[in-house]
């Protein structure tokens, strides 16, 4: 990318004083040469972030597998091999629970592929028998109108976007399909390559109305200081192609006067809801600006949204048998399940919204207090008019807090840090904006600016490196019983408690606090109890536990 002719910015980088003339952010004021710069600098700078921000995502030399992402990772696998994008029992047994008939009763059975052993014998010859039958599909992925077909819960987006990728890799590598490991080392590649491609349409964007360092510096803190780092670039998740494509979004929004830029911002945004659905509502905060202010604008923008949005009705249709259902809302078990409630929009909004930005376990602003700025860059917009052209996002960012504050499992099951908000990280950073030369100019907020980015990426990396999916989440300590006392103290190390048991006395009792349940939700709000400093102790034991845990899913469930 080159940085358009009408970007250009002063020597300083700053904008004009309130005495002298007005003028657009990042314009070149009169007389100033065009060429005081190579243009040559910003595509250095951000061939420099994008590569700073792959090696850091990289740094920890693993992966952070997980369910939610088991269906991106083997949807371009499901095309390639058996040009489908529906899985079966038949074809991917591993997603699904069965019932094994046993000489003591039924039991649930779980296994990789159907050559599979049990007790000496393949259980596809169990299931010619009849002593094997299917019980469900696991919550990842959802029935169809199809007759046993079942679609990812997750939507087509994710996994459409690594297609390319997966291409090369079976064009090279062969029995591709069995290589469980390559298959998500690929996945995490495509998810670090797309957040890092987010920052550097941020930065361009930036380019047009800050100086270049200020814009680098803000695309690092965005890179590395928000849980993209920890969560969006681990795996191939909906995030990172989500957060992708909400950033070319937002830099064709702001760059109107690039040749089709509204078509190009529809079509980047209408991407972004094929990977997330609930995003629709930034495209509709969008919409409604231009409605309001270029009707022009908004028939280019609805132009390049469109051949997303019939390929996103027509999904539904075909699936689901509505245009607007997708996966996600067929989860009135898992609600049942984990709160006792099949609503799925059960939340009440003051808790999940306080949740979210404050709780020690999940809020924004405990893991990323440098959002503190784009909240300040939204309200700046707001009031100032050379900015308007973010209030869209700031709405369409609020719009995803509250929803997600209302849905049953705010906190997000087993996560690190606040990812049901994660992609609003990106238009958090746009919304920034305003506010960043104010910031360079005062040494009062940037000594501010740095102590809450040293915050916020120290967690990051506590997160990208220590964080083992099950340990805190999980909660198990270990209770001791002094001989002759009711009281029982409770350990988080085993070795301390054995230890403790074998010097004074008592039994010790493995107990799991899991945070999904609702007897251990009040774990979220605990300042003492919480992933933090949880991980910040047990760093090194993170970091095994980390790795026992991908080599076990791989067997399991990867």
């Amino acid at each position: 990318m080159t940085k358009p002719s009408h970007a250009k910015t002063s020597p300083s980088g700053g904008r004009a004083k309130a005495r002298g003339p007005r003028r657009q952010p990042g314009r070149a004021p009169a007389g100033e040469s065009e060429e005081a710069k190579p243009s040559s600098r910003p595509r250095a700078l951000a061939a420099l972030l994008f590569a700073v921000l792959l090696l850091a995502y990289h740094a920890n030399g693993a992966i952070l597998p997980g369910n939610d992402a088991v269906p991106n990772v083997r949807l371009p696998v499901q095309l390639l091999r058996y040009g489908s994008i529906y899985f079966t029992p038949g074809q991917n047994p591993s997603m699904f629970e069965f019932r094994l008939q046993t000489g003591e009763g039924q039991q649930f059975a779980h296994f990789r592929d159907w050559r599979s052993l049990h007790e000496g014998r393949p259980v596809f010859e169990l299931l010619q028998e009849g002593r094997l039958t299917l019980s469900s599909p696991k919550y990842y992925v959802a029935r169809t109108v199809h007759r046993g077909k079942y679609a990812s819960t997750f939507g087509l987006g994710a996994g459409m976007v690594a297609l390319p990728v997966f291409t090369v890799a079976r064009l090279v590598v062969p029995s591709f399909e069995q290589q469980t490991s390559l298959l998500w080392q690929l996945g995490k590649l495509v998810a670090a390559a797309l957040v890092a491609g987010s920052a550097v349409f941020l930065f361009f964007a930036a380019c047009a109305r800050v100086s270049w360092l200020a814009a680098f510096l803000l695309a690092l803190a965005y890179g590395l200081g928000t849980c993209v780092w920890s969560t969006s670039s681990q795996a191939l998740w909906q995030h990172g192609p989500c957060e992708f494509f909400l950033a070319m979004g937002a830099y064709y929004l702001l760059g109107k006067e690039r040749r089709h830029a509204d078509v190009v911002s529809g079509l980047a945004f209408g991407l972004a809801v094929l990977c997330r659905p609930t995003v629709a509502l930034v495209v509709l905060s969008v919409a409604l600006f231009h409605a309001a202010s270029d009707r022009r604008r908004l028939l280019r923008f609805l132009l390049g949204g469109l051949p997303v949005a019939v390929l996103v009705l027509a999904y539904g249709q075909y699936t689901f048998g509505n245009p607007f259902t997708f996966g996600q809302l067929a989860n009135a078990d898992i609600a049942q399940g984990k709160t006792g409630n099949p609503s799925l929009w059960q939340t009440p909004l003051y808790l999940g919204a306080a949740g979210l930005l404050l709780s020690p376990a999940r809020g924004l602003l405990v893991y990323s207090p440098i959002a503190l700025f784009a909240l300040w860059g939204l309200g700046r917009a707001f009031r100032d008019a050379d900015w308007k052209e973010l209030c869209p996002l700031g709405v369409g960012a609020v719009a995803l807090f509250l929803l997600a504050s209302k849905w049953f499992d705010w906190w997000g099951g087993w996560c690190f840090g606040y990812r049901p908000i994660v992609d609003t990280a990106i238009l958090l950073a746009f919304l920034a904006l305003p506010i960043v030369e104010r910031v360079r100019q005062s040494r009062f907020l940037r000594v501010g600016f740095v102590a809450l980015l040293l915050w916020s990426v120290g967690v990051q990396i506590i997160g990208a490196f220590a964080y083992d999916v099950g340990g805190w989440n999980l909660g198990t300590v270990y209770e001791v019983a002094p001989p002759g006392m009711q009281a029982r103290i409770t350990f988080d190390d085993k070795e301390v408690a054995f230890r403790h048991a074998r010097d004074h006395g008592g039994m010790v009792e493995q107990r799991a606090r899991d945070i999904d349940l609702p007897k251990n939700r009040h774990r979220l709000w605990s300042l003492t109890d919480s992933p933090i400093p949880y991980y910040l102790r047990r760093f090194s034991e993170g970091q095994k536990e980390r790795r026992t845990y991908i080599e076990q899913f791989f067997v399991d469930d990867g």
